[in-house]
Order: C-alpha cells, then sequence, then structure tokens
C-alpha cells in the first residue's frame, strides 16, 4: 500500500467509533512526524522503549487506568498468543506491541 493509502487508512482507525487498542494506538501513531516509521521503530526497539522516549513520566497510574480500559481486550491477546505474564504493565506492553503487528499488516506494511 503507498504511503498516502496507509495515512488514510490508519485515520479511519482513529476514528472508528468503538474504542479498542487499535483506535488508541493508531490516535497515537498520528501524532508521530512520520507515522509511519512508528511501525519499524517498534519492531526494532519494542513499544515500552519508544512510549518511555516520548512519554517519560508516565505514571504507574497512568499505566493503571490504561490496563483497566483495555484490560479485556489485553487479556484476550495474551490468551490468543498463549503467554504469561507476571504483570498488568508487562501485559500492557505487550498487547499495545501485538496491536502494532496487527496495524502494520492491516497496512500492508511488511512488503
Amino acid at each position: 500500500m503507498n504511503k498516502k493509502k496507509a495515512l488514510e487508512k490508519l485515520q479511519l482507525m482513529a476514528e472508528d467509533s468503538k474504542d479498542s487498542l487499535k483506535k488508541f494506538l493508531a490516535k497515537e501513531i498520528l501524532t508521530y512526524d512520520e507515522p509511519l516509521d512508528f511501525f519499524a521503530l517498534s519492531k526494532k526497539f519494542g513499544m515500552d522503549t519508544i512510549y518511555h522516549y516520548e512519554y517519560e513520566d508516565l505514571s504507574e497510574q497512568e499505566m493503571e487506568e490504561f490496563y483497566n480500559t483495555y484490560s479485556k481486550e489485553i487479556l484476550q491477546i495474551q490468551q490468543e498468543n498463549n503467554v504469561e505474564l507476571p504483570t498488568d504493565r508487562d501485559r500492557s506492553w505487550f498487547a499495545l506491541e501485538k496491536t502494532a503487528e496487527k496495524i502494520s499488516k492491516d497496512l500492508d506494511l511488511e512488503r
């Protein structure tokens, strides 16, 4: 998919009427100067590294609120991938990474 179409599709994901991890992440990705570079960076460095760089002050309370908002979806992703993670924070980062992978695949960026 070309860059313009990928960005349009990402924008549609961000405007989805249903609140989801996909919508949350699409909105976040669109805040980057080069949104499509986000996927290569997250694959190379990991989601928590990117977020730490962007949001150094991300507090435990904010992570807890995030987990509580998306816990059903986060647990479903963990179960689909057959992994056990020790903390809600770890589960949240894992779910965000898997969601980024799904979005990347939806945008056909793997080619």
